[in-house]
Order: C-alpha cells, then sequence, then structure tokens
C-alpha cells in the first residue's frame, strides 16, 4: 500500500530571505534545496526537510518517506521515467517535489560527486515558494512550520578571502582536446561534441555555500540559480541561464541555447558582438542542432510545436543565442518527467548524436563543431568559469 502525506499551503504575511532560511535550515542539520529565478517571473522554491523522496536504487527508483523506509518501487531502465510513474501515483494538486537528476542518470556518482544520487526528487517537509512578491508555504506536516523560526548558527568558521584556483586538465592538453574533437567532427563521425573544463578552487577559509547563492542571485538574477545539499556535507550551487522544459496544463515550453559570445562594455561593443554571433557559421550551426533536436523531441507528444527563429539574449557576463519553442500538448498532455527524459541530454550538453567547505570544483562546457577554434573555446570556458569564481568570495 502506497502511503502519502497530507499537504497544507497558505500563504505567508512576511517575505522571509529563502537563502538565509536554508543557510540556518542546513546549520540544524535539515536537508535542504534551493531554486530562484529572480527575472523575470520572480519565482523561487525553497525546500527543507523532507516528507518524501523519489530516489534512485540499483535496478530503478525507490519512493522512502521521512525515516528512509521504503514505501513503493519501480523498475525499469530509464530511472526518469520510473520516477514519473511513482509521481503520478502520490501527486496531488497542492503536491511539490524539488530535485533533480545527474547528466547520466543510469550511472551512480562517484567521488566529488558521492554525496548525490542519480536522481532525486522530494516533497519537503516544508516546501517555501514565492512568486511575484507573495510567499507561499505548503507544509507536509502540522509542526513543519517550526522550521520557518532557524535562524543561522552563530558559530562559523571563518569565510575563505582568497581562491588558489587549478585546473583538473592542463589547458594545452585541454586545447588539443578540442582539436582532435574537430578533426573528427571534419571526418564526418559526429555533428556536435560538448567538452568541459574542471578547476578545483582551494580557499584559505570556508566556502560559504549560503555566500555562494547571495552572491549569484545578485550577480545573475535573470539565471535559474540552484543550491542542493549532498549527504555527506558538501553542496552543489550554479547558475544556469538555460530552461529545459517548463509544461503549465496543455502547453509545454522551452527555450534552448546554443553558440555564446562574451559582454561588451558598452551598448556599441554588446551590439558589434551581438551581431558577430548571429553571423557566425559555427554558432550558427551549433545553435541549429540544438533547437532542431527539441523541436522534433517535443513533436511526439504535441498536435503543434512552433519554434521563433534565433534571437540574442543577454546575461550579466555573456550572450547567447536562443530560441523560444511552445508546443500544444496531445490530449491527455503528458507529464513534466517524461518530456524531461525525451529532451535530455540535449546537444547543447551533450553532443549529438547521442550513443570539502575549503574546496569548490567548478565545471564550464563549451560546444566543439568541425570549425572550432581551440583558443576561443579555452577562452569562452574562462569566462564562464569568472562567472562562478567571483562567486565564491
Amino acid at each position: 500500500m502506497i502511503t502519502t502525506v497530507k499537504l497544507r499551503g497558505r500563504e505567508l504575511d512576511r517575505t522571509p530571505d529563502l537563502v538565509e532560511l536554508v543557510s540556518a535550515a542546513r546549520d540544524g542539520g535539515h536537508e535542504v534545496m534551493l531554486i530562484e529565478r529572480p527575472m523575470p517571473e520572480a519565482v523561487s522554491v525553497a525546500a527543507i526537510g523532507r516528507a518524501l523522496d523519489i530516489v534512485a536504487t540499483a535496478d530503478g527508483v525507490a519512493l522512502e518517506d521521512a525515516t528512509g523506509r521504503r514505501i513503493d518501487v519501480e523498475g525499469g531502465g530509464n530511472r526518469i521515467l520510473a520516477a514519473a510513474r511513482i509521481w503520478q501515483r502520490i501527486a496531488s494538486s497542492d503536491a511539490i517535489a524539488v530535485g533533480g537528476f545527474a547528466y547520466r542518470p543510469d550511472r551512480d556518482p562517484a567521488g566529488a560527486w558521492s554525496g548525490f544520487p542519480a536522481l532525486l526528487f522530494r516533497v519537503p517537509a516544508l516546501a517555501v515558494v514565492r512568486k511575484r512578491g507573495r510567499t507561499f508555504v505548503v507544509a507536509a506536516t502540522p509542526d513543519a512550520e517550526e522550521l520557518l523560526e532557524l535562524t543561522p548558527s552563530a558559530l562559523r568558521a571563518p569565510a575563505a578571502r582568497t581562491l588558489d584556483v587549478s585546473p583538473a586538465r592542463n589547458p594545452l592538453a585541454w586545447t588539443a582536446a578540442v582539436e582532435s574533437a574537430a578533426a573528427r567532427l571534419r571526418a564526418g563521425s559526429a555533428e556536435k561534441v560538448v567538452l568541459a573544463r574542471e578547476v578545483v578552487a582551494h580557499g584559505d577559509g570556508v566556502v560559504s555555500a549560503g555566500a555562494v547563492m547571495r552572491a549569484l542571485r545578485a550577480a545573475y538574477p535573470s539565471c535559474f540559480n540552484y543550491l542542493i545539499a549532498g549527504a555527506d556535507g558538501t553542496a552543489f550551487a550554479g547558475a544556469s541561464p538555460e530552461l529545459l522544459v517548463r509544461r503549465s496544463g496543455p502547453r509545454a515550453f522551452a527555450q534552448p541555447m546554443a553558440g555564446s559570445v562574451g559582454r561588451g562594455a558598452t551598448d556599441a561593443e554588446d551590439e558589434t558582438l551581438a551581431r558577430r554571433l548571429i553571423e557566425s557559421n559555427k554558432d550558427a550551426h551549433e545553435h541549429r542542432v540544438v533547437s532542431q533536436f527539441v523541436v522534433d523531441a517535443l513533436r511526439p507528444f504535441s498536435t503543434a510545436v512552433n519554434a521563433r527563429g534565433p534571437e540574442v539574449v543577454r546575461f550579466t557576463n555573456i550572450q547567447h543565442l536562443a530560441t523560444s519553442v511552445d508546443a500544444q500538448l496531445s490530449q491527455p498532455p503528458v507529464d513534466l518527467l517524461t518530456l524531461a527524459s525525451a529532451l535530455h541530454p540535449t546537444p547543447a550538453v551533450g553532443g549529438w548524436p547521442r550513443d570539502a567547505a575549503d574546496v569548490a570544483r567548478l565545471y564550464a562546457g563549451v560546444g566543439v563543431m568541425p570549425d572550432s577554434d581551440p583558443a576561443r573555446e579555452l577562452e569562452e570556458t574562462e569566462l564562464k568559469f569568472k562567472a562562478l569564481l567571483t562567486a565564491l568570495v
């Protein structure tokens, strides 16, 4: 028999700072997640504690209660679709689940990522949702709202003031990998390859996840900023401009991005760089591969899919080519996780075709095309790393 929780929702008459709230909850030993996009939607969701978890297992996913007791299972090689089937069995009109999955949800993370399961969607003990200035709470237990009164710990180690940043792979070796990938692409082995760089930043004090989140929110308000606490005390934080998919009733929306250039010091420089991006054959080809994939992936679930022409969207430190894709879903409309399974990974992050508190690991990827310039691709990763490094101290 499946056990569910009774959810109680209401609007708050105050607007707590959600970064401070999750920081206090984490200090108090509670599991936390936070996703914010201050602009333009002004939507944030904080998840504190747990009532139910849909979590990866060796042969699929399981539904666990707050004590970790397994109360339902769903097998299958595709863990995202297995999670969708469990969610369909437990979801109610007020249900809120927060979470995500690894780039390869079929593999269990190891090493620096061992504190995170391959897939986790959580119905929290307390969800705090902010929409355009209004704050709502959804509690899974009668006493869950007591979590709103938590305060950050006064006993904190000194914060990092300087960082020693070192690449996990020699930049020359990385550019050689770009050259090798581009040569393979010119030979026709694939249309696009995505290579990522990793750097490790050692601080002279604690790198506070809450402080990183505040810095990201302030610097990149139009990105999706996120913080997920790992079971081993680590934290995964970042800021991404790209929306994989959003479903609202019978409609789905996606905005794939591929092709990038930096920002200028003036509006005129911005326009010059944007024109260069639009006129770049490499970036145009890269973007077409990604946007066409998204359109094709949504079509089996839709009666109509419309894609507007690519446009340049600007963020604090970078400009991207983006295509807005609207889909009218067939009846009955497919659930969000099934759409996510069909879309992930897009060629933007996966290429095409498919076949401790003093330390932070940062990742930045680029799309490699047959005519890619390795030096320019290296420069693009440095630009993306800068966005993250400035948030650490």
